[in-house]
């Protein structure tokens, strides 16, 4: 939509619409758009109401009055992706399979059929639906392959569609309706025998309407989105399908041929008829041959399921190679339908037979994969003389990690997705761990989509250790895995203090996985990241951070005094202070090589309210009216932790200095003994 200048319209093609379009629009069958789509200059609408204005002049009933009209549709056309129209495919599917399977039989192997039979009035009702989806063909809408671009349009113009309808299947649609059982049944000469091979050979426009049969493509592309069947069932069920279906179309062209050129062995009425001698050599064909002398059987050759199944069982050991040469051709013409027939089924079986076997092999990539890293596997476990036990749980792993490989295609597909799609995909699949971690309950959706979409899968074997996740939020997709003493199953969360800023001030609970463990690991760089764009949220996240440091701060502090109290036996008042516990807790910290900061970093950090133990810096500074709300006491501890903390930070930076110059003085002091 172009805008022609002015202020901008709060209305799109998708909003305005009247009480009754947006009732219609409701309706699961209503398959004709109120409002079509179209590029618009606001100020030339302006102009048509009144040449001296422009948009901003005109009101807004009056605005919405331009688009409106506009916007309405102009001609009634359907929209082929609507529900109605879906379930209207249904019903061209059955008649096109009646027609395919239903006609071919009907018009060669049984006699002609009487006004009151109720095949004559079946024919009849799908003739009445096929002219019925003639008619909406005038008026449905059409998807076209672009030129030389990748992609499809959609047809909206009346003449367009109905000129390339005219020129492309109208005639073929035409002649398939025509009602030739109609004609039939007026024609008198039926009763001979030569009338009723001519009668046979008239019927056989009838086979026109297979043609319709090619239309069964556009039909499957429009369901194609409603299916859960995967493609390689689709496609196996398709080559079934054709295989059954031209095995019966070469049946009912080979009982054809032997009905065409074969005497007549029954009667109008289905009777047998009684041959004096032989056959004469011009009449002679396959049918002839079996019935009169070639079985001894008591299939009637005027039962026309007898003929058929008989030339059925040559059709199907024509296209697979089989060959019993119990029914063969005897004349030039069969001999010649049998040829062409053998080169078609030929190349259908070995179509089908190498189709299949590609979709086999492909059916499953991950056991594809799995199958060749097995093999690889093991070659190299034998060039490199690995030990027999050793080498089984090698392969068990590789088994068990079919679990972690499906995930990872998975979420490669999802990445094919726009951005709104795959968040909503990936949310589907992987949200339910959210409402384990306290503080990501209320989280925004849009958060929860990027977080689902930034986890990584990590799959850990037997007994092992998983000491290297203290920096992700881990979520047990599959395994079982036992932490702290507690044993974590499918859907369970660990390590959600991965938010507090202080290693110190996290658990590090021995965790090992029990059995084999896929584990999505949310790591908490990405996630502070994810949380830039969310304000409001990240001030929740800080606050549970400062809850869990402070937590876990009074613990430590009151466990070393505890154990200080019971080494040294020192009553409740030589207890050890506040400081004296972060100074203890931050030589620790030294010793391990966890966190080192130097003297001014420290001081800089606390000049801007740093927080011990918390996510991220942030200032504590609140207004006096604040301070005595939970928040505001929090703060204020906060305060009181970070001035205890770089109290400790100095004296700690002294002693070191001291120990230092001392261990400087001892050894000069050596050097002068020495000498």
């Amino acid at each position: 939509m172009t805008r022609g200048g002015g202020r901008s319209a709060p209305w799109c093609p998708g909003c305005i619409r009247s009480a009754t379009g947006m009732r219609k629009q409701m309706r699961p069958f209503v398959c004709v758009r109120t409002f079509e789509p179209r590029h618009l200059d606001f100020n030339e609408l302006a102009r048509e109401r009144s040449p001296s204005s422009t948009w901003n002049e005109l009101l807004s009933h009056e605005q919405v009055s331009l688009i409106r009209r506009v916007l309405q549709a102009q001609s009634f056309l359907i929209d082929p992706n609507c529900e109605y129209v879906r379930y209207w495919d249904l019903i061209i599917a059955v008649a096109l399979v009646f027609t395919g399977v239903v006609t071919p039989y009907e018009v060669i192997f049984m006699k002609q059929t009487h006004p009151t039979d109720w095949l004559f009035v079946i024919n009849r009702a799908v003739d009445l639906i096929f002219i019925k989806d003639m008619a909406m063909q005038f008026f449905l809408k059409v998807e076209v392959q672009m030129k030389g671009k990748y992609g499809v349009r959609m047809l909206k113009s009346p003449s367009v569609i109905r000129r390339r309808y005219l020129s492309t299947w109208f005639p073929i649609d035409v002649v398939s309706v025509l009602p030739f059982d109609v004609f039939f049944v007026l024609y008198d000469d039926a009763k001979s025998l030569s009338g009723i091979k001519i009668l046979r050979c008239l019927r056989l426009m009838r086979l026109v309407k297979l043609v319709r049969i090619l239309r069964t493509s556009r039909l499957i592309l429009r369901w194609q989105n409603y299916f859960a069947i995967s493609f390689s069932s689709q496609k196996l069920a398709k080559f079934s399908f054709i295989l059954v279906l031209t095995s019966h179309w070469l049946a009912c062209v080979w009982g054809l041929v032997g009905l065409t050129f074969g005497s007549e062995l029954c009667d109008e009425h289905g009777e047998r008829l009684t041959l004096e001698g032989d056959v004469p050599l011009e009449e002679v064909s396959w049918v002839t041959t079996l019935f009169l002398g070639g079985k001894h059987s008591p299939d009637n050759p005027c039962v026309p399921w007898h003929v058929y199944i008989a030339s059925l069982h040559w059709s199907v050991m024509t296209i697979t190679s089989i060959g019993y040469g119990d029914i063969v051709p005897v004349r030039n013409e069969e001999y010649i339908v049998c040829i062409v027939c053998m080169f078609l089924g030929g190349v259908l079986c070995a179509y089908i037979i190498g189709s299949t076997c590609g979709i086999i092999s492909n059916i499953d990539p991950v056991e594809g994969a799995f199958e060749t890293n097995t093999d690889l596997l093991n070659a190299m476990m034998r060039e490199a003389g690995v030990d027999t036990a050793k080498r089984q749980n090698y392969r068990e792993y590789l088994r068990e990690a079919k679990a972690c490989d499906t995930m990872g295609h998975f979420r490669g597909v999802a990445q094919k997705f726009s951005p709104q799609l795959k968040g909503e995909l990936l949310l589907h699949v992987s949200s339910s761990w959210v409402d384990t971690v306290w503080y990501l309950k209320n989280a925004p959706e849009s958060l929860t989509m990027d977080l689902c979409d930034v986890l990584e899968a990590k799959f850990f074997s037997k007994k092992e250790s998983l000491h290297d996740l203290f920096e992700y939020l881990c979520v047990i997709e599959r395994g079982t895995v036992v932490s702290a003493g507690i044993i974590l199953t499918p859907g369970c969360t660990f390590n959600i203090d991965f938010i507090v800023n202080n290693p110190m001030l996290r658990k590090r609970d021995p965790t090992i996985s029990l059995n084999y463990s896929l584990i999505m690991c949310l790591n908490r760089e990405s996630f502070f990241e994810l949380l830039l764009k969310h304000a409001q949220f990240e001030r929740n996240v800080r606050k549970a951070a400062m809850k869990i440091a402070v937590s876990r701060c009074v613990l430590l502090c009151a466990g070393k005094s505890n154990h200080l109290a019971m080494a040294k036996s020192l009553p409740k008042s030589h207890w050890p202070s506040l400081v004296d516990m972060f100074q203890d807790i931050d030589m620790v910290e030294d010793e391990d090589t966890i966190v080192s900061k130097t003297r001014e970093k420290f001081i800089g950090s606390v000049s801007q309210g740093f927080v011990v133990g918390g996510a991220v810096p942030r200032s504590s500074s609140r207004p006096m009216s604040e301070r005595g709300t939970p928040e505001g006491r929090l703060d204020a501890l906060e305060a009181g932790l970070a001035a205890s903390a770089a109290a400790a930070q100095l004296q700690l930076a002294e002693l070191q200095q001291k120990i230092t110059d001392l261990r400087c003085l001892r050894l000069e002091l050596a050097e002068n003994v020495s000498i």
